[in-house]
């Protein structure tokens, strides 16, 4: 008999027979850290300084690759082998799926801000539990270790949410740092809220249009039939099929500092879909709730709000009702340096109702 600790991707309750072998698929579920580096007006284009090459010399620790890159007034967008990185002057956004070793990058990122006459100021890694655990490389093979590896540069808080028993959708984040309150109307990016949805078991004619079949065109096609073209305004999306299927995209606003990025496995066995944006029009939550699931169809998923100190707070202690779902799990958590944290889990209710309606 055996007891799993509560920092590991498994079932936390006792153990009385072996399990047997979970089949194995693509980690769709990503590791995200978000950083916060200080001002610096005498260097005011901060990160945004370095290149492409420099950058990819960083995502070499991670195990990925940049395929793609677009910029805008406000922002460097890259898109990944796994997922995506986000640049502004004083701020990062980093999401690595797969196998990928995501805090390696620690090290080469403080150099990097020392490089650039700024140091790190707020440090947030998040993720939900694996899919498929046991393939996970080191750090990666548990929070503890993450969690082990974090503390080795920076001091923090670890923090689990949402329910661990039974493999249900739960949350792990590793908070570090204060933010500073003062909003730079130049710098709002610093203080922008998030909503990211993360959704499993999706509906296959959904997932469909994500393989490349005879009928695939490109991704430009893909990104129009599935309803994303039309997600949010004002959008240049950045779009990547991969073979034989797989889809992402980051999308970079023409007229303020936000974002919103897709990833898409669509295999059966293991579907998953993040959407991430923190955009304005993210603060209308129900409605944005509505149209993301109308276009992915999802059987279950998880709805995470995060609002930093300074911002408007989009995070909700109360259940959001969206047609055709029922939210099983919800949890409002004010974090270390006043990020605020809201997690909602939901269920497809099996009646034949049109999803989002």
């Amino acid at each position: 008999m055996t007891i799993s600790s509560f920092y590991d991707d498994g079932d936390p309750a006792t153990v009385l027979a072996p399990a047997p072998a979970p089949q194995t698929g693509f980690e769709g579920p990503e590791k995200r850290l978000e950083v916060w580096f200080k001002e610096n007006p005498q260097h005011e284009k901060g990160l945004r300084q370095i290149s492409r090459e420099k950058w990819q010399l960083l995502l070499n620790s991670v195990n990925c690759i940049i395929m793609s890159h677009t910029s805008n007034d406000f922002m460097d967008s890259y898109v990944l082998s796994e997922s995506s990185l986000f640049v502004y002057p004083f701020k990062i956004m980093v999401k690595t799926c797969g196998t990928t070793t995501l805090l390696n990058c620690l090290p080469g990122l403080k150099e990097y801000a020392a490089e650039y006459m700024t140091e790190i100021e707020y440090l947030v890694f998040s993720r939900k539990n694996y899919n498929f655990p046991q393939k996970q490389n080191f750090p990666h093979t548990n929070f503890q270790t993450e969690v082990e590896k974090l503390q080795e540069v920076f001091d923090g808080s670890a923090h689990i949410i949402g329910p661990v028993m039974c493999k249900s959708d739960h949350h792990y984040i590793f908070v570090s740092g204060s933010m500073n309150a003062d909003v730079d109307k130049n710098h709002f990016y610093k203080h922008r809220p998030s909503f990211e949805m993360l959704m499993s078991e999706l509906d296959p004619s959904a997932m469909k249009q994500f393989f490349k079949d005879e009928s695939f065109i490109d991704s430009k096609t893909v990104t129009a039939k599935c309803g994303l073209s039309n997600i949010l305004p004002d959008m240049l999306i950045d779009d990547v099929m991969f073979d034989p299927c797989g889809y992402s995209c980051n999308a970079i606003c023409a007229t303020e500092d936000s974002y919103f990025t897709v990833h898409v496995t669509p295999e059966a066995h293991c579907s998953f879909v993040s959407f991430e944006t923190n955009a304005s029009s993210a603060s209308a939550v129900q409605d944005l709730l509505q149209r993301v699931a109308k276009v992915f169809r999802p059987g279950r998923f998880s709805l995470v709000l995060s609002s930093p100190f300074g911002s408007d707070n989009i995070c909700l202690p109360a259940a959001i009702p969206l047609h055709g779902y029922l939210c099983k799990y919800r949890s409002y958590e004010l974090l270390q340096g006043g990020l605020c944290v809201s997690c909602f889990n939901y269920t497809l209710e099996r009646t034949g109702a049109p999803i989002g309606a």
